[in-house]
């Protein structure tokens, strides 16, 4: 579903599922359905001529966050939403958990794609889910018929909306702010039965977030990450292509004082391609 974007939080969704697999404790419907709830939120993270050029020039540098806003003026309005630089068509991601200290191999549904077209439109999410927009670029429909997208005046997605119908147990409501330097600030997902609040930090004039916060509530049970990113690579663009995340997670139930707590490490890569 749309805005599956907000990458960010995918690698640690990964975990969560393949713990849950693992888990002899944990069985209810409750939980797989609050993990969905915050995948359909996991990428918002996250386009000359028409063939596709990747660009294979990259510079280590001890940490992204590190580089400062730079003119973008010449990047698509949701290529930009998305945290991106340039003409972008099309970002694969790929995660790798390292907590052990030795790379595992990458989960094969932790590779992921986004496609945008010429006009930096989002086309395709991470779920392979495919979004029309009519000949004058005006939004028509994105999961089912009955989506929803609104704009504000500088053309950044600030609502999505998808319900099949009022039975529909998927349906979800999305909406984004921005700061004042156009970066993703907060997210909200409202799910059938569950909602989760995602809190971008940034240092200074940083064009990568240093943090992210998600809160979330589901009948009693209360989920809190955060999440705090150390970038490693860039391409030739200045868009990055690695990052390391150390992920701090809690889980408690009302009424019940235990906190289950978990940490984790992952290498997240990005392929970029240009149009």
């Amino acid at each position: 579903m749309l805005f599956s974007y907000l990458i960010e939080i995918f690698h640690y969704l990964c975990t969560v599922i393949k713990d849950i697999i693992n888990s002899k404790n944990i069985t209810t419907m409750k939980q797989i359905r609050i993990i969905s709830i915050m995948a359909l939120s996991a990428i918002f993270v996250c386009c000359a001529n028409t063939s596709t050029k990747k660009t294979d020039e990259e510079a280590t540098k001890d940490n992204a966050a590190s580089v400062e806003m730079k003119e973008t003026s010449d990047t698509p309005t949701d290529v930009k939403s998305f945290g991106l630089v340039g003409n972008v068509k099309e970002v694969k991601v790929t995660v790798t958990d390292i907590t052990s200290g030795t790379p595992d191999d990458p989960w094969e549904d932790a590779v992921q794609r986004m496609e945008f077209d010429k006009n930096g439109k989002v086309v395709k999410d991470w779920f392979d889910n495919h979004y029309k927009y009519d000949d004058k670029g005006n939004f028509i429909y994105g999961v089912s018929e009955k989506s929803i997208m609104r704009r504000d005046d500088k053309g950044r997605i600030v609502f999505y909306e998808n319900w099949k119908d009022e039975e529909d147990d998927e349906g979800f409501t999305i909406k984004i702010e921005y700061d004042e330097k156009d970066r993703m600030a907060k997210v909200q997902l409202v799910g059938w039965e569950s909602t989760v609040d995602q809190t971008f930090t940034y240092t200074d004039d940083h064009i990568y977030p240093d943090r992210l916060n998600w809160e979330s509530e589901d009948e009693g049970d209360h989920y809190s990450t955060v999440m705090t990113y150390t970038y490693k690579k860039f391409d030739s663009k200045g868009n990055w292509t690695e990052r390391e995340i150390h992920t701090i997670s809690k889980h408690t139930i009302e009424d019940d004082p235990e906190v289950d707590t978990e940490e984790s490490k992952s290498i997240e890569q990005r392929e970029i391609f240009y149009y």
